[in-house]
């Protein structure tokens, strides 16, 4: 399963930069790396991003719900 998941990757990581440069090029491995860089940005950030939405959909909930016993 890991190994499916690398190979997913790395096609992905060296399709979209081949979009934009030829993949004969010099200059093709260093943007494929910063795709690449970019990429686990992108994931770490939703990852790290992922308990703040928690926490705010928990005191939202949490105040709708003292409204409601108030009234």
């Amino acid at each position: 399963m890991l190994d499916w998941t690398a190979e997913k990757v790395i096609a992905i990581v060296s399709y979209v930069p081949a979009q934009f440069v030829p993949p004969d090029s010099q200059h093709f491995t260093v943007i494929r790396s910063m795709f690449a860089v970019l990429l686990i940005v992108l994931v770490l950030l939703i990852l790290a991003l992922h308990p703040l939405r928690s926490i705010r959909r928990y005191m939202r909930n949490r105040q709708s719900a003292g409204h409601r016993a108030d009234r």
